[in-house]
């Protein structure tokens, strides 16, 4: 999203946001783990063996996807040491290509 955007329309960036951890929130749930399979065999149209798989890796505590969307930023940081080193490019401040006040807000609404 752009930031201009994001900043004339701050309430959807939030709601948005708040979706997104709210649908992580249930996909996630090990209750809902059969739910969540049948959604990839039907709407990726996933074989269901492939479907557990990738569910299994996604709700991984640690390696799959990041719990409420958390930004990992010392993740981020050594991306863009890589990239750095990688395209010859300066190494410039993290903080230049996110705003996580959005997703801070988010949270405190949930």
């Amino acid at each position: 999203m752009l930031r201009s955007w994001a900043g004339a329309n701050p309430d959807v960036m939030v709601r948005y946001i708040q979706a997104y951890v709210e649908g992580l929130r249930y996909a996630l749930a090990p209750d809902n783990r059969a739910e969540s399979i049948k959604r990839l065999i039907d709407n990726i149209k996933l074989p269901s063996d492939i479907a557990a798989q990738a569910y299994d890796m996604e709700a991984h505590p640690t390696e799959g996807l990041a719990r409420d969307g958390k930004f990992d930023i010392e993740g981020f940081k050594n991306v863009l040491k890589l990239r750095s080193e990688t395209e010859g490019l300066a190494l410039a401040a993290p903080e230049k290509y996110f705003n996580l006040s959005y997703y801070r807000k988010a949270l405190t609404g949930l």
